[in-house]
């Protein structure tokens, strides 16, 4: 059964030990622009372009997603907030990389897999 959800109010994710990230829901229009982010990258071709379209796909959702965040500061442990290059200098340490794709991505593609079954 498809489920219709009208909740759309960002929540919070813990990513790490003393990382919290508020995230917006995924939403079909963001999908596409990371769908076409990956597309840009795998027709630039070249060594991995499989792995770095899917870097591009879920780093796209991660910077129009992200709403605020607590537990992440700069070199200095002053706290930073989500502007564009601090997101995507979060996304360059594996840890969160790894638990925004997890935790944030997955579960929307998971859902969306569903649906169509």
């Amino acid at each position: 059964m498809l489920k219709l959800s009208i909740e759309r109010e960002p929540f919070w994710l813990d990513l790490l030990p003393g990382v919290r990230v508020q995230f917006r829901p995924i939403t079909v229009v963001a999908i596409l622009v990371a769908r076409a982010a990956a597309a840009e990258v795998l027709r630039g071709g070249g060594e991995d372009a499989e792995i770095k379209a899917g870097l591009a796909f879920t780093s796209s959702l991660a910077r129009s997603g992200i709403v605020a965040w607590e537990g992440i500061g700069d070199a200095d442990g002053h706290p930073v907030g989500p502007n564009p290059d601090n997101v995507d200098a979060a996304l360059d340490l594996w840890p969160v990389f790894d638990a925004i794709d997890r935790l944030y991505v997955a579960p929307a593609i998971l859902q969306s897999a569903e649906k169509n079954a």
